[in-house]
């Protein structure tokens, strides 16, 4: 079977590097799925779910923004957060969602609420992940 080699790469690590069978991402433009030798590439990300299927088993995780590139059958996700759904701290996320809630609140700069929407966004990206894979 045709395979395709992920990596997921955040400014602190390199998070994956394997094998995979497919993923399906958040783009700016929707969810799209990738598959071994995909057409040349480079995508937004958005904050979203990141989901990888190999050996007929899905891994799911959070993801930030950044970009994706595939080339030559390598697909290389560069973003500022993966987390995997186990990993994420629904607690401790909820806070964050709720300090950035509230810091909206408030008068800010451009760059300020640039930034607090960001880690909304990033909040509720792992918030979803973490309760659509909470029952598994």
């Amino acid at each position: 079977m045709a395979q395709l080699h992920l990596k997921i790469v955040t400014p602190e690590k390199l998070i994956y590097d394997e094998e995979v069978s497919q993923v399906n991402v958040s783009t700016e433009g929707g969810i799209i799925g990738i598959l071994p030798h995909h057409a040349n590439l480079m995508a937004k990300l958005e904050p979203g779910e990141l989901v990888i299927k190999k050996n007929g088993k899905e891994e799911s995780m959070a993801i930030g923004d950044g970009f994706l590139q595939i080339s030559d059958n390598v697909l290389t996700v560069m973003t500022d957060l993966a987390t995997y759904a186990t990993e994420i701290d629904e607690r401790v996320v909820e806070d964050a969602k709720k300090r950035a809630e509230q810091a909206l609140a408030q008068t800010l700069s451009d760059e300020e609420y640039a930034e607090t929407m960001a880690s909304l966004e990033k909040s509720l990206a792992q918030l979803r992940v973490k309760r659509r894979h909470k029952v598994r």
